[in-house]
Parts: C-alpha cells; sequence; structure tokens
C-alpha cells in the first residue's frame, strides 16, 4: 500500500462546520481494519477556533506557523468558508494575508514525489479566500451561489484587471492545475464540499476508496449538477 496521502484543513473564526467537517468525515472514512488512504491534520492561527455555531470550539492539531514550514509536505489543502462579511474581513487581516501567501506557495510547489499529486481545494465562499490570493485568474470556479458576482469582484481586484474567471453553478468546478501541477477543485455551497471531498477520493485513491466513503457516511452521491 502506497503512503497515506496528506491533508491539512485550515480553521478560523467562524469558519461554517460542515465547510470543514464533511470534507474532514469523507477523507477520515477509512476501512475499518487498518489505516485509511488519507491522514488530516487540522491548523489555524489560534489555539482554539470558534466555529459559525458558537456552540463549537475546536482545537486545531497544530499552529499556522508549524504548517506553513512543512506545507510542501502535504497534499491536499482544504480551505473553508464563512459568511461573506467574516470572509471580507479575514482578508484584511495579517491573519487572511499569511493565508493567502500560503495558497499561492501551496499552488506553487510541486507535488511530492510519493504522490505524485497536489490539489488545493476550498468548500463554499472558501473560494473567496482563494480569488484574493490572485491563484483563479482565467479558471472555471465555484462558490456558494450568493457569491458569485462577489468572487468575480474579489478575483478582479487581486488580478488588477479583469481576472477572467469563469464562474459556473455548480457542485465543484475543476479549476485545472497551476504551473507547478497543483489542481484548483472549488467546491460549491456548504453541503457541496462533501461531494467534492468524494470526487478528490476517486481521483487520488480510486472508486473503491470513494464508494466505501460514500457507504460509511451513507452519504447519496450527488453528480455535479445545476450547469453542468
Amino acid at each position: 500500500m502506497m503512503a497515506p496521502f496528506k491533508v491539512a484543513v485550515y480553521l478560523y473564526n467562524g469558519a461554517d462546520v460542515l465547510d470543514f467537517s464533511g470534507p474532514v468525515e469523507i477523507y477520515t472514512a477509512g476501512p475499518m481494519d487498518g489505516p485509511g488512504p488519507f491522514t488530516v491534520t487540522s491548523f489555524a492561527h489560534h489555539t482554539t477556533v470558534t466555529a459559525s455555531s458558537p456552540s463549537l470550539v475546536y482545537t486545531p492539531n497544530a499552529t499556522f506557523q508549524e504548517m506553513k514550514a512543512k506545507i510542501q509536505d502535504f497534499d491536499v489543502l482544504v480551505i473553508p468558508g464563512a459568511q461573506p462579511k467574516t470572509i471580507s474581513e479575514l482578508i484584511q487581516t495579517e491573519d487572511g494575508k499569511a493565508l493567502c501567501a500560503l495558497l499561492r506557495k501551496f499552488v506553487a510547489t510541486k507535488p511530492r514525489a510519493e504522490s505524485g499529486k497536489r490539489i488545493l481545494q476550498s468548500v463554499c465562499t472558501g473560494a473567496l479566500l482563494l480569488a484574493a490570493s490572485n491563484i483563479l485568474a482565467g479558471r472555471d470556479v465555484t462558490t456558494h451561489h450568493i457569491t458569485f458576482d462577489y468572487l468575480k469582484k474579489i478575483a478582479d481586484e487581486a488580478a488588477g484587471g479583469d481576472s477572467k474567471v469563469n464562474v459556473k453553478r455548480t457542485r465543484w468546478a475543476d479549476g485545472g492545475h497551476s504551473e507547478a501541477g497543483v489542481r484548483i477543485i472549488t467546491a460549491g455551497g456548504v453541503s457541496s464540499g462533501i461531494d467534492t471531498s468524494l470526487y478528490i477520493v476517486g481521483e487520488l485513491a480510486g472508486k473503491e476508496a470513494a464508494d466505501w466513503a460514500a457507504d460509511l457516511v451513507e452519504f447519496e452521491r450527488r453528480s455535479k449538477g445545476f450547469s453542468e
């Protein structure tokens, strides 16, 4: 069995619960009798993170600085979304600027030899953070449907003109590869992150692993839907 794919999940105050817990559930849905094809590490700028529901407070596995120093060791980086106001405020902070720099570093880093693949995955309005990082120009993208226009606005501002992003109403959009060979995949709103994670499991670990994960969590898989 090949070494597991390593998944990093960024957490921040106000992040939507299902945006990150859905993908984590899928990536940790391994076999009952041994290790699965993925390992997951959460990280944040703060020692505790309060999600979109104030009743849920999380303790990440690692600090942002720790992950920044070894982000090249990870194969999948998941960026969840939040309310548009929360995202807008985050983009303006030092934490947000550091995150955008990390995203640019991730897509500019060639895949590990051990895995041969690397994917940047956003969920819901997490795509706005990718847009602010100026890494979506010229790509097919999606986000929550209420922020389609806002995504284009942020991408254009980051590009200093028309970013030529192609915003699609779909559960996920595969935006292709960066120059370093990193795939950029954006998910639609909230629950679409589960569909997208299952798609990525299939792409990296194979159909059998994706089918197992979907069956284990009793999730009825959906097509890309909408305009696709």
